[in-house]
């Protein structure tokens, strides 16, 4: 065979190898493409109910709102078919409840996920952590620790309300408790000091406040009697496939910031919400110790500590407290490990805030160039718990082993109670 008719084959092979590659990727983005089609035809086809529990779930002015419809387009204009607020049915909650265990195609939200339901429906989520808490006035100086400390104090709450029977559970006598049949009364109440406690869902119970005196944070949280996660649940019929893609998508939502550095998660919650208490689970000492231990792991092997971090691995992410993890800033504000939310890693975030507008990782940069250790204070999603909450930040500047400096940080989140 002549050298002229090898190279005619060879180039022919080439081309026609290309080809076959060519076509098999376009028939794989057909093949996900229809997949995404698939889905979105799919997310069309539920009927989604919901229920009246401000500022959750509520209707106000003809209009659907709350944290959870919010979340529930954000997270299907992911998918690519934002389901909007004008598709979703506002029923009493025994309705719905009957209607996503009983019917095909169907979505609830907002379902607290119990060990009692949990193989009635399939879930995602969760969307927000609903805690049951105790208010009191400010001005009051009202401080519990714990059951004991509520002696002698009278306790306002809702008639037949499940906060009565957590009130019974941990001590507090049935004299104590005040119930009425609305909140309007029962702040009332707190206000002329004709009760000293108020026991309700922290969120609702601050848009009430708001509604009937015209402040927010009327109130300050002193105990919490009760924490639930809550979730989108789906009838069981829904395909697994339709769940992971929600699931996924309302995770993308949550994790992933935008030019500002915040993400849409915290946006919505932020807007609907405000901010939370934390019951604390471990203490600042620890954080700064992992910092400790992590600073000295770079100035040791800095690449093997970032591929550690990155996994998640023990000690740079407690798995028995997830909320306790490293995470570590280069000089420019370029995060360079995350234990908790790798889609962070490689982004710089100068200039960049937290929901409030605090530029926060530039305060911890700056701190730590100038001070070596420190701490600052800002507003974030903790990885235990929904919602947003006040967090301390502990730094420390090292030198990494490759010759660079690090900024080491991990933080804790704040409890509010006095």
């Amino acid at each position: 065979m002549s050298s002229t008719l090898r190279y005619t084959y060879l180039f022919l092979s080439i081309v026609l190898t290309g080809a076959l590659i060519i076509a098999s990727g376009c028939i794989s983005e057909r093949g996900v493409e229809s997949a995404d089609t698939d889905v979105a035809m799919e997310l069309a086809s539920l009927t989604y109910y919901t229920e009246q529990l401000p500022p959750y779930n509520y209707q106000e002015n003809g209009t659907i709102q709350g944290i959870s419809v919010d979340l529930l387009e954000a997270t299907t204009e992911k998918m690519g078919n934002k389901i909007s607020r004008e598709e979703i049915h506002l029923v009493p909650w025994t309705e719905g409840y009957q209607e996503v265990l009983t019917r095909n195609n169907t979505v609830l939200f907002s379902m607290a996920r119990t060990s009692e339901r949990e193989d009635l429906f399939k879930w995602a989520g969760p969307a927000y952590t609903n805690r049951k808490v105790l208010f009191a006035r400010s001005d009051r100086g009202i401080s519990i620790e714990n059951p004991e400390d509520l002696n002698g104090y009278r306790i306002g709450a809702i008639t037949d309300d499940i906060a009565i029977q957590y009130l019974l559970d941990i001590g507090v006598n049935q004299s104590q408790i005040v119930t009425e049949s609305n909140t309007d009364t029962l702040i009332t109440a707190l206000d002329k000091d004709e009760i000293d406690l108020w026991a309700y869902p922290e969120a609702s119970g601050r848009y009430f406040a708001e509604q009937t005196n015209g402040d927010y944070n009327s109130y300050i949280v002193v105990y919490e009697l009760h924490s639930q996660d809550t979730y989108y649940a789906f009838s069981k019929d829904i395909p697994d496939s339709i769940i992971q893609s929600f699931q996924q998508a309302l995770d993308t939502v949550r994790d992933q910031k935008d030019e500002q550095g915040v993400s849409d998660y915290e946006r919505i919650v932020y807007q609907n919400l405000g901010v939370s208490c934390a019951p604390q689970t471990f203490t600042d000492e620890a954080v700064v110790a992992l910092v400790n231990t992590t600073a000295t792991a770079i100035e040791e092997n800095a690449t093997d500590t970032f591929r550690r971090i990155n996994a998640g691995e023990a000690p740079y992410k407690d798995h028995e407290n997830p909320a306790l993890y490293t995470f570590v800033y280069d000089v420019n504000v370029t995060m360079v490990a995350h234990a908790d939310n790798i889609r962070l890693v490689g982004t710089n975030f100068k200039g960049k805030t937290d929901v409030t507008g605090k530029s926060f990782r530039d305060e911890i940069v700056t701190g730590a160039l100038e001070n070596d250790t420190g701490w600052v204070e800002y507003v974030y999603t903790n990885p235990v718990h929904a919602n947003l909450y006040y967090k301390t930040t502990y730094y420390r500047l090292a030198s990494g082993s490759d010759g660079n400096s690090y900024i080491v940080c991990s933080g804790n989140f704040k409890s509010c109670f006095i």
